[in-house]
């Protein structure tokens, strides 16, 4: 039978008499009537583009063998009807569109690894790292394994995993750490460095930070907002510190980290530029505060077990756990070494405070 215009699935294009308007066309087979739903254009191309999306949505899809399965389909339908909610949506939406650049136009089966290594060599040339391309794989794999489980193709390619990124080793001197602060000029940059010394977060979770998720009574921050779900990156509670404490009582209410009150989408301009004045190597990112701090902890003796706390790793992020917030020294060795550390690294919050009335 010869294919219908624009046809995918069990759909097609087509115009009613006398409009030039393309229609989603169905065949339904209780009524044995052929139905048609406006995509409002009159270009075939348009069209054939707008019937692809409303299916990679809604349509359902038979087993198809791998070769004859289109792979941009399937990681759209990943897309739309998972990643899309997830924590990690925004990752995984530029992860499916470098997949869908480089294997535009490819059926399933010719995802081969040969191919895989070239995809993965152009991010390489790009200028992605290991760790970010090991993302990038991943996301592929989920995508596939669903349409498996879906039913929606026969098998699945090996997808090669990647490699995991060089462990960050870097941590800043005494000297580095005055110098960054110093290197701060605006009430942004204090208060993003203020929470990464204070809380050890991770730099997309405090940007996401705002004043209601301070409990000024129990002088606890919660890193995780209302709404939103946990994830492997686990945003624990961490308590509030004396050299935290009258930045954040200042603070106005809405995001913490803001420009003009309104949220930041990315600190990474300005970390650079807080990085070229305070003279750091290049190796610096914002998580390195991270890292420091979690040294200093350990060296000032604290244990392990709440190191792991403030980072959001096992000690207090699972069930067990659920209720050690609560408990009258929760995290109080870590949090009095912050004290201690700030104390000896010689800086101020009050340009912060000020700034932030």
């Amino acid at each position: 039978m010869q294919e219908r215009p624009g046809q995918i699935g069990d759909y097609w294009l087509s115009q009613r008499p006398g409009s030039k308007q393309w229609c989603r066309t169905w065949y339904e087979a209780d009524d044995r009537q052929t139905k048609r739903a406006s995509l409002g254009t009159d270009d075939f191309q348009e069209g054939k583009l707008k019937l692809w999306e409303w299916f990679a949505k809604h349509g359902r899809l038979g087993q198809q063998q791998p070769q004859d399965a289109a792979l941009e389909l399937l990681l759209v339908r990943y897309y739309q009807q998972h990643a899309e909610a997830l924590p990690s949506q925004g990752m995984a939406k530029v992860a499916l569109r470098y997949w869908s650049d480089f294997f535009a136009g490819a059926t399933v089966s010719e995802v081969t690894a040969a191919r895989q290594r070239e995809f993965m060599e152009s991010l390489r040339k790009a200028g992605k790292s290991e760790g970010y391309i090991k993302r990038i794989m991943t996301v592929c794999k989920s995508a596939l394994n669903r349409a498996y489980k879906e039913g929606e193709i026969a098998s699945v390619p090996y997808i090669i995993p990647g490699k995991d990124a060089p462990a960050r080793t870097l941590v800043l001197t005494m000297d580095q750490s005055r110098r960054l602060w110093a290197a701060a000029r605006r009430p942004h940059e204090e208060m993003f460095l203020a929470l990464a010394y204070c809380t050890l977060a991770r730099p997309e979770a405090i940007l996401g930070l705002t004043r209601a998720q301070v409990n000024f009574g129990r002088r606890q921050l919660e890193q995780n907002p209302p709404g939103r779900e946990q994830t492997k990156k686990f945003r624990p509670v961490v308590p509030v510190c004396d050299f935290l404490l009258p930045v954040l009582e200042v603070a106005p209410d809405g995001p913490l980290v803001s420009w003009w009150g309104q949220p930041i989408d990315s600190f990474k301009t300005a970390w650079r530029s807080l990085r070229e004045r305070a003279r750091l190597p290049k190796e610096a990112v914002p998580k390195t505060i991270r890292h420091t701090m979690a040294t200093e902890l350990r060296a000032a003796g604290v244990s392990a077990e709440e190191i792991q706390g403030m980072l959001g790793h096992r000690a207090y992020s699972g069930k067990t756990e659920v209720y050690a917030k609560y408990r009258p020294d929760y995290l109080g060795h870590a949090s009095r070494a912050i004290d201690e550390y700030m104390r000896e690294l010689r800086v101020s919050c009050v340009l912060v405070g000020t700034a932030a009335k």
